[in-house]
């Protein structure tokens, strides 16, 4: 009877904890999706996202703060991007860190196409 009770208890505060869970991603999905954002990724913990004008990372943790849970990237400050392993570097100071190379890959072939457009059209 004390484990029936005991495992009861350890159930509702699982349900609870992924209910709480649930509420931060749908508001980390409605700040990317209010900053007009594409080719989303979750890795290693963070959200990385490629904005209108900026490289968007929200840290996924127990309370999230979108503002200071956050670092961007202005896409107009992009000079260089280089991969070491698994992590993409931006002007040698600004790294995006990947668990998967498929993901980087996708999200490395985004950003140079991202890029090209944004200086085609600062030449404009």
């Amino acid at each position: 009877m004390i484990f029936l009770v005991l495992f009861g208890i350890i159930a509702l505060i699982v349900i609870a904890l992924n209910i709480y869970d649930s509420s931060n991603l749908q508001k980390i999905e409605e700040h990317f999706k209010a900053n007009g954002c594409k080719q989303i990724v979750y890795s290693s913990g963070t959200y990385k996202g490629i904005c209108k004008d900026e490289i968007l990372q929200i840290s996924n943790s127990f309370t999230v703060d979108l503002e200071k849970n956050r670092s961007s990237f202005k896409l107009s400050q992009i000079n260089e991007i280089n991969k070491n392993g698994l992590t993409l570097i931006i002007n040698d100071s600004y790294k995006i860190v990947f668990k998967e190379k498929e993901k980087l890959e996708a999200f490395y072939k985004s950003l140079e196409d991202k890029k090209n457009k944004w200086k085609k059209l600062s030449i404009l």
